[in-house]
């Protein structure tokens, strides 16, 4: 299914290059993509090689993404996923914050965020983000915020409020098995905007 979708993203990237006629000359392709569309599609390739494992190439994407919109919120959190799996806390801490510049609303870098304070020691500050993403009442999967929020206060040696997080997180169907970063993120999705 991955390999599907991304033959389909990069179909839709090579229908947004310029074309030449017989004469070589340059011919402006009959509809461009919104930059946002195209940093979209840029960040959505992004997270599907992160989920792959491939960094670097990730990182080229989301590059792509930003060089097309600088402002595309998603693209940012994405990199501060990207380094936070390779152990760079600052870059990781600078991108997530300029996600947070740019859609201080948006409950899945709120999430995200939350889930690297959690993980890089500083866990209160780790907990106040992800309470941000649980109470966004536009917030898709809230549970996911409150299991990290349990596994966080968990590791804060807080295990009352650990249960308390673990048992609201299991009301929408969330349960804690080990904790792997996949399931602990948000990834980029289709729908998402700035």
């Amino acid at each position: 299914m991955r390999q599907l979708i991304a033959f389909v993203l990069v179909g839709f990237l090579a229908a947004c290059t310029t074309t030449t006629n017989l004469a070589g000359v340059p011919e402006k392709p009959a509809s461009k993509a919104p930059p946002e569309s195209r940093a979209r599609v840029h960040t959505e390739l992004a997270a599907l090689y992160y989920q792959q494992g491939s960094f670097k190439t990730a990182l080229t994407e989301i590059d792509s993404a930003l060089r097309v919109d600088a402002a595309y919120a998603p693209a940012y959190d994405m990199r501060g996923l990207v380094y936070m799996q390779l152990g760079e806390t600052i870059p990781a801490a600078e991108n997530f914050r300029k996600a947070i510049e740019l859609a201080p609303g948006d409950p899945d870098v709120r999430n995200n965020y939350g889930w690297f304070l959690c993980t890089s020691g500083q866990p209160q500050e780790g907990l106040k983000q992800l309470e941000l993403a649980w109470k966004n009442p536009l917030y898709d999967t809230p549970g996911r915020a409150l299991a990290n929020a349990s596994r966080c206060a968990a590791e804060a040696g807080d295990s009352t409020q650990a249960k308390i997080y673990r048992e609201r997180a299991a009301k929408f169907g969330e349960t804690l098995n080990e904790p792997r970063a996949h399931e602990n993120i948000a990834l980029p999705h289709p729908n998402q905007s700035k």
